[in-house]
């Protein structure tokens, strides 16, 4: 129920408050009914209008800057939220040329409405029978409120699976932009990697059913090889063996020569030291007379003794060993740098060949040496042979290495053209290291958050919302049914026919107009058919109604509009306003008025709140005989309120306030006319008395 009412900025009405012009007294609200009288121009439509906004959820036309708060019982209604529990018809002059726009523009129309008819018993059964399957949300049964928990719980599980879905994103998201994008391991830096990507690497993962995780030793092999640049080219080593064969029997051939002896000196022959050293001497006290070491006489017999015993033949001998110990030294420095000296050096091998290099290199290294140690014992034994140059001897046994080094030397030119190939498809293979470090990062990251579980539940929960969508479709579709049912029903059980007759009615019982009657007629606008009302005066159109006739049909149309509603199980839930219905200038049908307000709506008492203003002092006597509605002390639930209008500054305001006791408790117009007489000696006149001074 509406109590009270304050208005800013509306209409007449500005800066209204309800306490400071009604009070604050529990018995200063508005009533079940409420009479409220007030002069032509006082306000009273501007006062409906405010109520009218409430019916048609939303301002006036001519208001828009209209600011107001109407009070309620539980909740308070303002021009930004026009909502309410209850349901309000208002009659005014918009309710008419709204709906009966003909009665002032004979280009206009008088729209029709439906009521129940009488013969229609079984489609308002099969109607209560749809409600009641139908139910309601606050009912908290039937299709509608299982549709609304469906509804409600389909939402809580949407948000929260979306919940869940957009945290794994904001996972998955941050995993890609700020650990993978950014690491040169796992992408080539510039590369667009994205969400879409990982996603994309997680399914071909989980797809492959198989471990992409490499331990870190794996794992620091190959950024060891992404971080490697392209190596230079090196060229193939020359296949060149090496002639240790060769000088294995030329060093043979010379352990072997014979020396065939002319003439010898027994005691050199005996003794190899002093042979050795007499040798020597011969040579540097060569054309001496004299020893230059004792400077003993060198006799030239002792000469041709020495001579004979040194021979040609043996110096022959040693000059070949010497020429042989030299190259051999020579050859044993030959393979000196082999490798180096061309570049092929550990640091100008790709990482993935390290192993293979370094064991090539091993074995080199060991057959380098064993060649070294088999030149070694070719000088020792020619050395041997030197010093006793007479002594012909069998060489040692030896190991030829050469076939090993050319052998060894072939398995390097293998690994410098796979290392020269790997080059060409270094950027390649680096991409396919990023990968491998890159999909074990994944699949460690998807196994740490249990992304394979978190999948299967996902997949369950879309089944449920899928199975759950499926019912609240079905639901609808069975709703949607039962509602067209419901209203084929409505038509069935509405008849436009039955408006116009019980407004005939009204017409006739209340006012006794027989003559003038409303008839329902099939109009075509736009190529559809349509039902409009017509008015007719015995059997032909009615034209050029008087006001008071257009006053009584329009009033007959809005009763007989809201009687379903008076009888409906929500009357206590409507919230009637009738705004001046007598016209000013048809006084003879005042309590035929009366006497259709009281019958329709106040003696039945179905109704939540009335509301009735005029401005016609003989209308108010007969509205203070309307049955009032009862509390349960049986006292009247009725309030009497005044609009007038007052001077404040040069502008005319309206006001709302209780009605006074002579006007209240009188029913004649004198007092009225008294109380305004008496008015006139304030100084601080009011605009109504202000107007019946200059017009007594």
């Amino acid at each position: 129920m509406i109590t009270k009412i304050d208005i800013e900025r509306f209409g007449l009405f500005s800066n209204y408050c309800w306490k400071q012009h009604i009070g604050t007294e529990n018995n200063h609200i508005f009533s079940k009914m409420n009479i409220i009288y007030g002069r032509n121009y006082s306000g009273k439509t501007t006062l409906s209008r405010i109520f009218r906004c409430i019916e048609m959820k939303q301002l006036h036309n001519n208001y828009h800057n209209g600011i107001f708060a109407i009070t309620t019982d539980n909740s308070t209604i303002t021009n930004t939220n026009l909502v309410c529990s209850d349901k309000v018809k208002v009659y005014n002059t918009d309710f008419v040329r709204e709906n009966l726009s003909w009665l002032s523009n004979e280009e206009g129309d008088i729209k029709p409405f439906t009521l129940l008819g009488s013969n229609n018993v079984k489609a308002e059964k099969r109607i209560t029978e749809i409600n009641e399957v139908l139910g309601g949300i606050d009912a908290k049964k039937g299709l509608l409120y299982r549709k609304w928990q469906i509804e409600e719980n389909l939402q809580k599980r949407k948000q929260q699976f979306a919940k869940a879905k957009e945290k794994i994103q904001t996972l998955l998201t941050n995993k890609a932009n700020r650990e993978i994008k950014v690491n040169n391991y796992y992408v080539k830096q510039g590369t667009n990697y994205n969400i879409k990507t990982i996603q994309s690497e997680i399914d071909e993962i989980i797809d492959s059913e198989k471990s992409f995780i490499i331990d870190e030793k794996e794992k620091a092999i190959r950024k060891k090889r992404i971080d490697e640049s392209v190596k230079q080219e090196i060229a193939l080593l020359p296949i060149t063996k090496p002639h240790l064969s060769e000088y294995i029997k030329e060093v043979q051939e010379l352990l072997k020569r014979k020396i065939v002896l002319t003439q010898t000196l027994e005691e050199l022959v005996t003794n190899t030291l002093l042979q050795k050293w007499v040798d020597k001497g011969r040579v540097l006290n060569k054309n001496r007379e004299t020893c230059a070491f004792c400077g003993g006489i060198i006799t030239p017999d002792r000469w041709k003794l020495l001579d004979a015993h040194f021979s040609k033949e043996s110096e022959e001998l040693k000059k070949s060993i010497e020429e042989l110990l030299d190259k051999l030294e020579r050859s044993k420095k030959s393979l000196d740098g082999f490798l180096e000296t061309r570049g092929v050096k550990q640091e100008n091998i790709y990482e993935i060949f390290q192993d293979e290099y370094n064991q090539y290199y091993k074995e080199w290294t060991l057959y380098i040496d064993q060649y070294r140690d088999t030149i070694d014992l070719l000088i020792s034994q020619l050395q041997e042979r030197y010093n006793d140059i007479f002594t012909p001897r069998e060489i040692n046994t030896i190991v030829d290495c050469s076939e090993n080094i050319i052998e060894i030397i072939n398995h390097f030119n293998s690994l410098l053209q796979k290392n020269k190939n790997k080059s060409s498809t270094i950027t390649k293979d680096k991409d396919i290291y990023r990968k491998e470090l890159r999909y074990s990062e994944i699949q460690s990251f998807i196994n740490t958050i249990e992304y394979k579980k978190i999948c299967k539940d996902w997949k369950n929960e879309e089944k449920c919302i899928n199975s759950e969508e499926k019912k609240l479709d079905d639901l609808i579709k069975t709703i949607e049914e039962l509602r067209q049912e419901k209203q084929t029903k409505e038509l069935e059980a509405k008849d436009e026919g039955e408006a116009a007759k019980r407004i005939n009615e009204h017409l006739s019982d209340f006012f006794g107009h027989d003559s003038l009657t409303l008839e329902p007629a099939l109009i075509t606008e736009s190529n559809t058919p349509l039902t409009r009302f017509i008015i007719k005066r015995g059997e032909k159109e009615a034209h050029n109604l008087s006001e008071g006739e257009c006053s009584l049909i329009s009033f007959c149309y809005f009763i007989a509009k809201i009687e379903d509603e008076l009888n409906g199980a929500d009357h206590d839930k409507l919230i009637i306003y009738i705004d001046d219905p007598i016209s000013s200038l048809d006084n003879n049908h005042i309590f035929f008025m009366y006497s259709l307000i009281e019958t329709i709506v106040a003696k039945k008492g179905q109704y939540g709140q009335l509301f009735i203003s005029t401005h016609n002092l003989d209308f108010l006597k007969y509205l203070k005989r309307l049955t009032s509605p009862m509390d349960v002390n049986r006292k009247p639930l009725v309030q009497y309120f005044l609009i007038e209008k007052r001077k404040k500054m040069s502008e005319a305001i309206s006001c709302l306030k209780l009605m006074p006791s002579y006007l209240k408790d009188y029913v004649t117009e004198y007092n009225f006319l008294f109380h305004e007489i008496y008015n006139t000696s304030n100084p601080q006149l009011s605009s109504s008395a202000s107007f019946l001074r200059l017009n007594v």
